[in-house]
Formats: C-alpha cells, sequence, structure tokens
C-alpha cells in the first residue's frame, strides 16, 4: 500500500523528541518494514512554515497583548493547515497513494482539505480533544474544536492512544463509531539491543530513580523531588532527570536550595536512540505526574528496559502498568505516597527485579510498534500480523482506489 503521512506540526520535524512525532517515525518506520511504501510530507519542511512559527515566538508573542497573540497565531495556524493540505493533495496525486494518515494537530485540518480534494481516505491518528489547547495557552478554543469537528467528519478513522482520550473525543462530537484505539507502543528491538551494552550492575547499596521527559508543568516533577526527601538516606539513592523542558529548571534550583545536587543528575535533552542506554543505568522509572486522558510512551520504554515504574493511578496508565505486578501506583498529587512508593521499591531490590521482569516480557508481548502499525492501517479490526491488501482495504472502506502506485520512496519535501 501506498501511504501519505502528513506532519502539520509548526516548528518539528520527525526526528525531534515530541512524543506525537516519536510516534509517528516509529509507526513511519514500522509501516516501512512491512512493505508499505510511506512518504512523508511535514510542515516543518517548509521555509516560510518555519519563519512563520519563529516571527511568532521571537516578535508577535512578546509585543501583543497575551489573548490578541494568542488568537493572531491560531488564525495564522488554520491559514497554514489549508497550505500545507493543499501541498499534501499535490503529493497524494503524484504517488497514487492509497490512504492519507495525518499526526492530529490543533487549527490544523490539512488532512481534511487533501482528502476532500483527492477523494483518497483520511485515518486521523494521536488525536487529542480540543480542550488539550487550553493548557499550552490556546487563544480561540472554539476555533480549536470547530477544525477538530472537521477533522473528525472527514476522515474515516479517529485514533485515539487510550480509552480516556476516545471518551473525551466522543464528549466533543467525534462520532463513537469513526474512533479506534490504537494505544503508544515501543521499539523492543533498541531495549533489546542495549539490555546488556554498558549497562551496570544493579546491586543493593545503591538506587538510580529515572524521569525521561519534556517536564511539561502537569509531570509534575517539583513533587518528585519532594518525594525523594521521603526516601531514607541509607538507600543511597540518586535521582537522574533526563530531557528538557519549562519544569526543569526549578527543579534543579530547589535541590541546590535544599542541598540536594549531589543527589540529583541533570543530563539535558538526548537523542532518542540514547534513551535505552541511559535506561539501562536506572533501577526504576518514575511518571510522577500526567494529565488524565494520555497514554504516556515512557511507561513502555522503562518496561522495555526491564524496570518497575511508579506511576499515578490513572486510568490510562492502569493501561500499561499493573499495581504490584509490573509497578506501584499512587494518588495523583500524593507526595507522600509516592516517596513511599519510589522508598518500598528501593529497599527491595529483589521486588525491583521480578517486576522489572514482568513488565519487560508484558510490553514485548503486546505493545511492540510493529503491532500498533498493523493495528492503524488495517480497519477490518483483524489480528495484528496480517495487513490488508490495498484491494481489501478499499472494499471495506466503500470506495474504490486511485490511479497506479508509482514505484518510489522516501520523504517528500520542498
Amino acid at each position: 500500500m501506498t501511504i501519505v503521512w502528513s506532519l502539520p506540526v509548526r516548528g518539528e520535524r520527525l526526528g525531534s523528541s515530541r512524543g506525537d512525532m516519536v510516534r509517528a517515525k516509529h509507526l513511519i518506520t514500522a509501516l516501512r518494514v512491512d512493505g508499505h511504501d510511506v512518504h512523508v510530507v511535514a510542515s516543518a519542511d517548509r521555509v516560510l512554515d518555519n519563519l512563520a512559527v519563529t516571527s511568532y515566538r521571537r516578535c508577535l508573542r512578546g509585543v501583543l497583548p497575551s489573548r490578541l497573540g494568542a488568537a493572531l497565531r491560531d488564525v495564522g495556524r488554520v491559514v497554514q493547515g489549508l497550505l500545507h493540505g493543499v501541498r499534501l493533495a499535490w503529493v497524494v496525486r503524484r504517488t497514487g497513494a492509497h490512504l492519507i494518515v495525518e499526526t492530529q494537530v490543533a487549527h490544523a485540518a490539512s488532512g481534511a482539505v487533501a482528502s476532500r480534494l483527492t477523494g483518497v481516505p483520511l485515518v486521523l491518528d494521536d488525536c487529542s480533544p480540543s480542550a488539550e489547547e487550553l493548557a499550552f495557552g490556546g487563544g480561540v478554543r472554539s476555533l480549536a474544536h470547530a477544525t477538530l469537528r472537521l477533522q473528525a467528519r472527514t476522515a474515516r478513522h479517529v485514533v485515539a492512544v487510550s480509552a480516556a482520550v476516545r471518551e473525551r473525543l466522543v464528549e466533543e462530537g467525534v462520532p463513537r463509531a469513526k474512533l479506534r484505539l490504537v494505544p503508544n507502543g515501543v521499539f523492543i528491538e533498541a531495549f533489546a539491543r542495549r539490555s546488556n551494552d554498558g549497562a551496570r550492575a544493579r546491586s543493593a547499596d545503591r538506587c538510580v530513580v529515572g524521569f525521561v521527559g519534556s517536564f511539561q508543568p502537569w509531570h509534575r516533577v517539583d513533587l518528585l523531588l519532594d518525594a525523594m526527601t521521603i526516601v531514607p538516606a541509607n538507600l543511597a539513592w540518586q535521582l537522574v532527570l533526563v530531557g528538557q523542558g519549562p519544569a526543569l529548571a526549578p527543579v534543579i534550583d530547589t535541590a541546590h536550595a535544599r542541598g540536594l545536587a549531589a543527589r540529583v543528575t541533570a543530563l539535558g535533552a538526548v537523542p532518542a536512540e540514547r534513551v535505552p542506554a541511559l535506561l539501562a543505568q536506572f533501577d526504576l522509572g518514575v511518571l510522577p505526574g500526567t494529565n488524565d486522558y494520555g497514554h504516556p510512551m515512557k511507561l513502555l520504554e522503562y518496561a522495555a528496559a526491564g524496570l518497575p515504574s511508579v506511576a499515578p493511578d490513572l486510568e490510562p496508565v492502569r493501561e500499561v502498568v499493573d499495581h504490584g505486578v509490573t509497578g506501584l501506583l499512587f494518588p495523583q498529587g500524593d507526595v507522600r505516597a509516592l516517596g513511599d512508593a519510589i522508598a518500598r521499591l528501593a529497599g527491595d531490590p529483589p521486588l525491583r527485579a521480578r517486576m522489572g521482569q514482568s513488565a519487560r516480557e508484558r510490553v514485548i508481548a503486546h505493545s511492540a510498534w510493529s503491532g500498533r502499525a498493523r493495528d492503524l492501517i488495517d480497519p477490518t479490526g483483524r489480528a495484528a500480523g496480517a495487513p490488508a491488501r490495498p484491494a481489501e482495504w478499499w472494499r471495506s472502506a466503500g470506495a474504490d482506489p486511485p490511479g497506479r502506485v508509482r514505484e518510489e520512496r522516501g520523504d517528500v519535501a520542498g
């Protein structure tokens, strides 16, 4: 099957560490390994698109009143999405694509535009509720909601990463019949290669507690630092923070103020390919906070590295972490419970080992990106491992395939 994958994400390329881009990269790779011809059309590859993003961030955002600036930004995003959709339609026609997959972005109806211009079905992947824009300082929520309705109305399928986000989308008017659940996955092979590559010998006299993420406010890394003070000092714990984001600097300042600087190591942003080797140095992985509908990819990576997880007791988290079996859950926001959970695992190496082994076995069995990719493009809901042939796909979609598929691969830029 020939697939055109749209990335209307402003200012972010496929190799970035942003969660939706990581998901897209692994799904695209898995589809190509399965023999599909995938062409990537990214907004960030366009000079004018990048110039618009840079101009807003460096100039307009600091000059205009916040509400006006955000409103103008959102209108600009809509226009940018329409232009990206026209470009996307051109690539669809040029490649003779059978399917458009778009990583959903608020205010960008580019996939819908391309689908309507070409008649090629659209799968809207990693769809988020429009209310999420409020967390990022969205200016016109009604505009984001209108764009989401257009995206959903046009798409053949709308893909949610968790049951919780699926229900949020239903509340926003997305037809339940169109919604499909394809959770995040993990690149098992990378962790298999790294499992014995430089991994330190884990022992009872030291416990390395790790967090990997983008340090957004909802990650509550500040709570993690508070919780670590509850862990007995004789356990010789070390907290390692991997990633970059707005919540990192305050945590580092707090560590210095409390005299914990020697016990907290911040590595900053690292390439995604280095993460498996870093996780091999951890004893347990922590997610101190998250929103109530996302499907945290980092928990799958912790599991793939053979680590038990400590995470909030939320519905999407329970889809990944089995309390008492593959990790420990705590009431979100409860510093004492978070600290007690870390202390329990830090002081019991055999328990960590058992939970880590169980976590790794489960993620290998159920969460590989290869299976997620097959679920994404197979609208019949059949078991992973038997992707539909193009003709079968189109019969199930109730449409006819477009013209001949050209034999070319790769990303489309310019």
